[in-house]
């Protein structure tokens, strides 16, 4: 993805994943009134409201981490110019 020298590629999955995230939460959240009780650690973690807020995070991770100086750096490196 952003191995390749470009940052687009991590953009993409980045905001891929906070779409996805985004429909997982808002399921999670609607099984969660649904439900009504106490949950365990291991149902918290297995929901898709843990998995869609993680997913959301990792999103933005990955975008922020696009337009970081080591991706940028590897880019400039790619096209041989300077990494300033």
């Amino acid at each position: 993805m952003g191995f390749r020298g470009g940052p687009r590629g991590l953009v993409v999955f980045g905001h891929a994943c906070i779409v996805v995230g985004c429909y997982m939460t808002a399921w999670g959240v609607r099984l969660a009134m649904i439900e009504g009780s106490a949950p365990t650690w291991l149902q918290v973690l297995g929901s898709p409201l843990f998995w869609g807020l993680f997913s959301i995070f990792g999103g933005i991770c990955a975008n922020f981490h696009a337009f970081c100086g080591c991706i940028q750096k590897m880019a400039s490196e790619k096209k041989g110019g300077c990494a300033c």
